[in-house]
C-alpha cells in the first residue's frame, strides 16, 4: 500500500510510551508514506520526522513554501530520489539526509547553514549541484562516504574550507589519497576548485582531452621511451579526465 501525506508540522496521532514523544517524528518508519507534500505556512521540518520511511520517494517543496528549517535526521534512511526546489531552505541539520541511499539529484540549495554528515552514505548520489553561494563552510562529514560521486557541477570558488572528513570515501571523485580518512582538507579543496573550474568550462575541457588523445597517439607511434612528457600531460589533464 502506498500514500501521499500532506505535512502540517504537528504529530498526526498519539504515539506509544516507548520510545518516548519527543525522539519520535510524524511519520517515522512508515514505509507506507510515499510522497509528501509541505503544508502552506510550516516553517520547519522536525527531528526524525521521516526517519526511516524507506517508501518515500517524492518531497515536494512548492515555489512559495515558508520552509527555512530541516532539523536533524528529518529524512535519515528515507527513499528520497531527488531534492529539488529547496531555495527557501536557509538551515538543514545534522544527517538530514544521512543513508538516502537512492538519492540521486540535489539541485536548487538556497542554504546558508548545514550540518554536519547532511549527506552521509547517499552512495548513489553522482554530482554536486548549485552549492548555494551563501555558504562558504562544508561541514565534516557532509558528503561521507558518497562513494558514487564523480562530478562537481557547482562553483566552490567562494568555498573558503571544508571539515576534515566532508569527503572521505568518496573514491569515485577524488584519487586514493585525498579521499583516505588522512586527507589534507586544504588540498582537498583545492582538488575540488580545479575539478569544478575545469567541469564547467566546456571549452578547457574539450581542449584538455584532445590533448591528452594527441599525446596519446604520439606515445603510441614514438614509444616515448623517457615517459617525460607523457607524464607531465597525463598529471596535467588525466588527472580529470580518464581515457
Amino acid at each position: 500500500m502506498s500514500r501521499a501525506v500532506m505535512y502540517m508540522g504537528s504529530d498526526p496521532s498519539p504515539h506509544p510510551v516507548w520510545p518516548p514523544p519527543n525522539v519520535l517524528g510524524e511519520w517515522q518508519r512508515d514505509e507506507e508514506v510515499t510522497d509528501v507534500t509541505i503544508a502552506d505556512g510550516v516553517t520547519e521540518i522536525k527531528k526524525q520526522a521521516f526517519l526511516g520511511c524507506k517508501g518515500l520517494t517524492n518531497l515536494s517543496f512548492l515555489k512559495d513554501s515558508a520552509i527555512t528549517t530541516i532539523i536533524d535526521s528529518a529524512f535519515v534512511r528515507s527513499g528520497i530520489i531527488t531534492l529539488l526546489g529547496m531555495e527557501g531552505v536557509r538551515e538543514v541539520g545534522d544527517s538530514a539526509f544521512a543513508y538516502c541511499k537512492d538519492l540521486r539529484t540535489i539541485e536548487g540549495l538556497g542554504c546558508e547553514e548545514m550540518g554536519y554528515g547532511c549527506f552521509a552514505h547517499c552512495t548513489l548520489l553522482q554530482s554536486m549541484k548549485g552549492w548555494p553561494a551563501s555558504m562558504t563552510v562544508i561541514r565534516e562529514g557532509t558528503f561521507y562516504a558518497c562513494t558514487g560521486m564523480t562530478t562537481v557541477d557547482c562553483d566552490l570558488s567562494h568555498v573558503t574550507s571544508i571539515g576534515r572528513d566532508a569527503f572521505q570515501g568518496c573514491t569515485s571523485l577524488l584519487p586514493p589519497s585525498l579521499s583516505a580518512w588522512d586527507a589534507d582538507p586544504a588540498a582537498v579543496l583545492a582538488f575540488l576548485k580545479r575539478k569544478s573550474f575545469l567541469e564547467r568550462a566546456p571549452e578547457r575541457r574539450a581542449f584538455l582531452c584532445s590533448l591528452k588523445r594527441s599525446h596519446t597517439d604520439y606515445y603510441n607511434r614514438s614509444g616515448d621511451p623517457c615517459g617525460a612528457s607523457r607524464r607531465i600531460i597525463m598529471e596535467f589533464a588525466g588527472l580529470f579526465f580518464p581515457a
